[in-house]
């Protein structure tokens, strides 16, 4: 079963909303950003947050999503 991470950040850019599954092979993410809907896999907690540097997410964001799958 994929556990859920989730979370919102406001950034110079506009908001992205920003959802996290936990799969056996890494992460899947779905990203609303710029208008647009994306779907993203990264295989580890490093390709996660290069991700979403790429998106403008705020680190403050970055560093909570990243607490909550160390917690799930």
């Amino acid at each position: 079963m994929n556990k859920v991470i989730s979370a919102e950040s406001i950034t110079c850019l506009g908001t992205k909303d920003i959802q996290v599954d936990i799969t056996r092979d890494g992460f899947v993410v779905n990203i609303i950003a710029w208008g647009e809907w994306y779907v993203e896999e990264a295989k580890d907690i490093k390709e996660l947050e290069e991700l979403l540097n790429e998106f403008n997410v705020q680190q403050y964001t970055i560093n909570e999503i990243k607490e909550r799958i160390k917690n799930a």
